[in-house]
């Protein structure tokens, strides 16, 4: 416990005495760790909004306008006998157009058409949505009736896709930064070396082992890595909320992921990451910067 609380307080010396190249590692360090909770974000919102898609799936089937009251009815009972269709609810043109005004009152489309612009429909669901394609080419065989065929699976296959690129978009990044945070920590760290150095010779003198000496320089990578994911993680809380309740106010209707522990899993993982890239950079520090000085042989 004595040796845990010395590397502490070694480590914030060596941190003081590098203050501006420390302040470079921790700001580093917190803009890769933001980006990469962002992307984190996005992938996880996105792939949300896809499974939400995906399970209320409906296909809606748009009328030609010349189809007659009896052709509707047949066309009804000509649908629900294909496989897996669950239900069938028609919806009139003008009550769909009644839905829609009242689903966007801001446009203030009330008075704009004497008659609904929008055409007759069925709704369908089904008892299993993995058969929504094949329900979808057996519905666009009714060319005579049928005008248009449309369900969400488009939609959430793009979100899906869409998903996966920004991971692989912000793996790249992570990479590169990862990569330029390392170089910094470490050359903090060997500056830290270099303003101890006499100290360090001391130590060697008195018989300290080789792990005494490297314990402060890891615990300081350990508080960069540290402080720079905490601040990755209150800046990532901040834009969040923010998002949260902008989407609530503006899209009510987007199902963005406002489950804490889902959250809190990311957040805990950039803190997890953040020191991790602490502890790298300080060991690569000193696998590099300690080769040149004796105590290195030290056991």
């Amino acid at each position: 416990m004595n040796s845990l609380f010395f590397y502490i307080s070694e480590a914030v010396i060596g941190m003081k005495r590098s203050i501006v190249m420390m302040l470079i590692s921790v700001i580093t360090i917190t803009i890769s760790l933001f980006i990469f909770g962002v992307f984190l974000l996005i992938s996880l919102n996105l792939n949300n909004i896809a499974n939400s898609i995906n399970s209320n799936l409906e296909i809606k089937v748009f009328l030609k306008e010349t189809v007659t009251k009896t052709e509707r009815s047949k066309f009804k009972q000509a649908i629900l006998k294909l496989d897996h269709v669950k239900k069938v609810n028609y919806t009139s043109k003008n009550i769909a157009w009644k839905k829609f005004v009242k689903e966007y009152p801001h446009l203030n489309l009330d008075n704009l058409f004497e008659n609904s612009p929008l055409p007759n429909s069925f709704t369908i669901g089904l008892d299993n949505n993995q058969y929504i394609l094949n329900v979808v080419s057996n519905l666009k065989t009714f060319k005579s009736w049928v005008e248009k065929v449309s369900y969400g699976g488009i939609i959430a296959e793009r979100m899906q896709k869409f998903s996966y690129y920004i991971k692989i978009l912000g793996l790249i990044l992570v990479i590169i930064l990862t990569i330029a945070t390392l170089f910094i920590v470490v050359n903090t760290i060997r500056l830290t070396i270099i303003n101890r150095q006499n100290e360090i010779n001391i130590m060697q003198l008195v018989g300290a082992t080789n792990n005494f000496i490297k314990g402060p320089f890891i615990i300081e990578g350990i508080l960069i890595g540290i402080l720079g994911s905490l601040g990755a993680v209150i800046f990532l809380k901040i834009a969040y909320t923010f998002l949260i309740i902008k989407c609530n106010k503006i899209l009510p209707y987007i199902p963005i992921v406002q489950n804490k522990l889902e959250i809190n899993i990311i957040l805990v993982s950039v803190i997890l990451l953040g020191i991790i890239l602490g502890i790298l950079g300080a060991l690569l520090s000193l696998s590099k910067a300690l080769k040149r000085y004796s105590f290195n042989k030290v056991k």
